[in-house]
């Protein structure tokens, strides 16, 4: 099987291969390196351990790892070698918040037996990411040690970069205090640059920031925000007023073709070496350098003065640098005649603001929002369409586009159910129609989900708890049962939390003890299940029908009593 195809499995498709053959499966990933994602991961270990945990662990994926235990891996290795190979597994995949992240960070520091708080260089390598995990307490307390390991970690939490920013500032270090430091020492560091404020950057070289910035900037994985800060530094506090541009800052070709020229100027100096030249083959390769905000002001202004009308579709996809300085207002002057020139401006992923005023820009033009326009959208911006741009969608456009409208309001869900719905309904009977239906299923009606509950689909409970709440809660057990298969048992750990709960409260205890996960709160056999009404304030309504009620309830309790 090729790459994409195993890595394009699905749980729903799970269930009809056998242990043996999907336990070979899972090893022709491993050989061929696949990334899978957290929900596949998880229906990945649930069929691997359908009987029981398989000896031979290191044949299979790394990040099946991430959700088993050192107990678990006992009879493959030592606790020691679990945690070099979750180190080595894709972190992506657990969320700094998860908890099952948090519990490997604690059964590591157990594993290795690690007195008080100090982490020493061999134990560090063991934990592999798991150092991105460690409190301030740690980082302080081992000095240096950790410094370049925490450098391949990415982001921070508050506390722990300002244990950072004290052990850099201390020098008591390896790499000594950072007016020592060489542009190599920069390199290696090159992930912490981001956590370092003025007062730590003032005292690096300047010769070492640029020769840094020449020959190892664009091997590091800081942004281009993150460079331009570093830019920032090397240039004068103080900017002068430049009457004009001085003879050796002429912007020439080689000026234009270099990386680096942000730090030849300062914002003064850039603005009137500007003046009578002609940026246009250059813009898109110029907003790639890391210039500082104050030089991108520059550079816009002379974009605005250069293309008065808006910016030309060439253009709209290079924006990323500049998207600060552009306010929606600006944006609602555009000429957004294309589904390729939105696409081009919302490439940059611009904040809610500036996309909203674009799409709203782009529809008010009279176009559609067709299959490029909904691809360009996407899962990140669809919520942001309104109830009347949503209804404008032609259906089989979302053939071609990837959206997950599961964040979005109810409104929302449900009109694109339907249009999903509609887009694939040539394959309702064919096993994909549910992976395709998938992202749209927080809209669909009970009659729908009563439906694939005949299919087999192993719908995740995550999936399940997100459905739309008059539709789950119209559910029987044997509905939810036949919805959710192999993950069935996971239902037990949401029986206290909503919506699994309310759901449970009105089904019949007898009814749910047939699917033999513990789940408990039900109705009982000849109780009434009383919900308590939340009444609304009271109304001029006529007390003559409050009292017909009251005269009434006498009446209907007997009826109920006789026919119970």
């Amino acid at each position: 099987l090729s790459q994409s195809v195993l890595q394009g499995f699905t749980c729903a498709a799970a269930s009809a291969v056998g242990a043996e053959r999907f336990q070979e499966l899972a090893k022709a990933m491993r050989k061929k390196n696949v990334r899978l994602g957290q929900d596949q991961l998880s229906c990945l270990l649930k069929m691997v351990t359908l009987h029981g945990i398989p000896k031979d662990l290191d044949s299979y994926p790394k990040d099946l790892l991430l959700f088993l235990s050192p107990s678990d891996y006992a009879a493959t290795g030592s606790c020691n070698q679990f945690f070099i190979n979750v180190g080595k597994a894709n972190v992506d995949v657990l969320p700094r918040e998860a908890p099952q992240r948090q519990q490997l960070f604690l059964e590591a520091l157990a594993c290795l037996k690690i007195p008080g708080t100090q982490i020493n260089e061999e134990n560090a390598e063991i934990l592999g990411w798991l150092v991105c995990d460690l409190g301030w307490e740690y980082i302080r307390s081992s000095g240096g040690r950790l410094l370049k390991d925490l450098s391949q970690c990415g982001s921070f939490l508050p506390d722990q970069e300002e244990a950072i920013r004290d052990v850099i500032s201390s020098g008591n270090t390896t790499f000594g205090p950072p007016a020592a430091w060489s542009a190599f020492t920069l390199s290696e560091l090159s992930g912490l640059i981001p956590v370092l404020d003025h007062s730590i950057l003032q005292q690096v070289p300047k010769n070492a920031l640029t020769t840094w910035l020449r020959n190892f900037a664009w091997d590091s994985p800081l942004s281009r925000e993150e460079l331009g800060a570093v830019v920032g530094e090397l240039l004068p506090r103080r900017h002068k007023r430049a009457e004009g541009c001085p003879a050796d800052k002429k912007i020439t070709e080689a000026v234009l073709d270099d990386d680096l020229m942000p730090t030849y100027y300062s914002p003064e100096e850039l603005r009137v070496c500007l003046r009578n030249v002609s940026l246009e083959n250059h813009l898109p390769q110029i907003l790639t350098y890391p210039f500082s905000i104050p030089q991108l002001a520059v550079l816009k202004d002379y974009l605005d003065e250069m293309y008065p009308n808006g910016y030309p579709e060439s253009l709209l996809s290079n924006l990323d640098p500049l998207l600060p300085l552009i306010t929606p207002e600006e944006i609602s002057t555009w000429k957004m005649s294309s589904a390729d020139m939105l696409a081009a401006f919302l490439k940059n992923q611009p904040s809610d603001s500036l996309a909203s005023a674009a799409i709203k820009r782009y529809v008010e033009l009279g176009n559609a929002l067709n299959a490029t326009a909904l691809d360009a959208i996407g899962t990140r911006y669809v919520c942001l369409l309104n109830a009347t741009e949503l209804e404008a969608i032609d259906p089989p456009s979302l053939k071609l586009a990837s959206l997950d409208p599961s964040a979005c309001s109810q409104e929302t869900k449900n009109i694109l159910y339907e249009k999903a719905k509609k887009a694939f309904s040539d394959q309702h009977r064919l096993p994909a129609y549910y992976e395709l239906i998938l992202p749209y299923l927080g809209g669909a009606p009970a009659a729908d989900l009563k439906a694939l509950s005949r299919d087999n689909v192993n719908m995740n409970v995550s999936t399940f708890v997100t459905l739309r709440r008059d539709s789950l809660m119209s559910l029987t057990p044997s509905e939810v049962q036949g919805l959710l298969g192999l993950n069935l048992p996971e239902l037990a750990q949401w029986q206290y939390r909503t919506p699994v709960r309310e759901w449970i409260q009105v089904q019949k205890q007898s009814e749910l003890d047939k699917l033999h996960i513990g789940l408990t709160g039900g109705t009982q056999e000849g109780y009434i299940n009383i919900i308590t009404p939340k009444f609304p304030a009271p109304s001029s309504a006529p007390l003559g029908t409050v009292a017909m009620v009251f005269h009434l309830l006498p009446a209907l309790l007997l009826s109920f009593l006789m026919v119970s």
